[in-house]
């Protein structure tokens, strides 16, 4: 089942960027071998670098018809092993990227080179967020747009959530089985194996495209939902239209929880901002967990305490912050957690429009107009058909007086 999942999920272009998270090592082949395969019929240089001596790889690759021997003579395939005993990041990083980077200028004549790196923390180590984030950063002094396609393997178990989090969450290609973002879900933290079985057994995906609803605000609350790709706004409308955003859900983020608790409609509508797709169960699937998991209905306890504080901050920012001050503030906010990195170097996309970014702050359309043209004018950021573009934010902080 999670095979065909990752199938089925798995789209890559030329100089894609692409973090895979796995449960166990016998499910590699099913991306490696595709990916290598893929790329040596569009006549790329494709690079295995496994924890291990890649026996397995090589054996995969055979099996489905793939002569090794040959490809690696003309240069074509290059199957390396990091030891067991190499340096941790961010040393041991540097040295296998030099590796890599020698691997990649030798692949000349090539239409493009493909990278497939299995990133398991050696001898029981345990890689944090900062020394994750240098060793994913040096992949920058290899990457010529559009003619580097890589793929990073991470096993689930060796790294700590947090830094499983920040990579489903770093806007980045991210392919993973819905354990994993079970896993993941701050709804079913600590919830056994056998709890998590039940939950994907009875659950059922949903996509939506992009401007479309998961649910409105009215409906019935009778389901809840996990993301597990793409971006979701969740919208409050008043009865007179003025409709504000008071959370934005991205992978591994539950939404629709609060209402079958609260009563019997959806408190709030939730629209796609990108095509997205969720994990969905019936309310009362939900309900029995937190009846029957003491770790489910404490996690409900302290999801709810978490809203209530947004809740608390938000309304105090709106009494007390200019509108520039909060709009700035906010589009910091959202270029950490939601943005990506466009083309220019430190600049960071919104796939938000001026609407939306009002809708948040709690202001108007004109006023955020207002304040994007002034700050665009400074080459702070750029904005156009609902996207807007942070290009400086060391000046955008200085300019709303928020802190590095």
């Amino acid at each position: 089942m999670w095979q065909m999942c990752l199938r089925t999920r798995l789209e890559i272009s030329p100089g894609d960027r692409v973090f895979l998270i796995y449960e166990h090592a016998d499910e590699l082949p099913d991306l490696a071998v595709p990916f290598i395969k893929d790329g040596l019929a569009k006549k790329e240089c494709c690079v295995y670098v496994a924890d291990d001596p890649p026996v397995r790889t090589t054996n995969a690759l055979a099996e489905r018809g793939v002569d090794v021997d040959r490809e690696a003579k003309r240069g074509a395939l290059m199957l390396l092993s990091r030891p067991a005993h190499s340096a941790p990041p961010p040393s041991g990083a540097a040295k296998m990227m030099e590796r890599i980077l020698r691997s990649v200028r030798a692949a000349d004549g090539f239409a493009g080179v493909r990278l497939a790196l299995e990133l398991t923390p050696a001898g029981g180590m345990e890689i944090g967020n900062d020394l994750l984030v240098q060793h994913n950063s040096l992949f920058d002094v290899t990457c010529v747009p559009g003619t580097l396609t890589s793929v990073c393997m991470y096993r689930r178990n060796r790294f700590h959530p947090s830094t499983l989090h920040d990579l489903v969450h770093s806007r980045t290609k991210v392919v993973a089985g819905d354990d994993v973002y079970l896993n993941l879900c701050a709804l079913f933290q600590g919830l056994d194996r056998a709890g998590r079985d039940v939950l994907l057994q009875s659950a059922r995906a949903r996509r939506v495209r992009r401007g479309e609803f998961f649910f409105h605000q009215g409906d019935r609350a009778d389901h809840v939902y996990v993301l597990t790709r793409g971006m979701v706004k969740l919208v409050r409308t008043d009865p007179e239209g003025r409709s504000v955003i008071p959370h934005i859900a991205l992978p591994s983020e539950p939404f629709g929880h609060v209402s079958i608790l609260g009563g019997e409609t959806q408190l709030i509508a939730a629209q796609a901002l990108e095509d997205a797709r969720a994990l969905v169960w019936d309310a009362s699937t939900i309900r029995h967990m937190i009846t029957r998991h003491p770790s489910v209905s404490s996690n409900v306890v302290r999801l709810m305490t978490e809203r209530v504080v947004e809740s608390w901050n938000y309304a105090h920012d709106v009494a007390t912050e200019r509108s520039d001050r909060r709009i700035g503030r906010l589009l910091l906010q959202l270029a950490q957690t939601v943005g990506r990195t466009a083309q220019t170097r430190n600049a960071v996309e919104l796939s938000l429009s001026h609407q939306d970014l009002a809708e948040m702050a709690s202001t108007t359309q004109f006023t955020v107009s207002r304040v994007l043209s002034g700050w665009k004018r400074q080459n702070i950021v750029d904005v156009g058909r609902e996207r807007i573009v942070v290009l400086d934010r060391q000046r955008l902080r200085a300019a709303v007086g928020a802190r590095s």
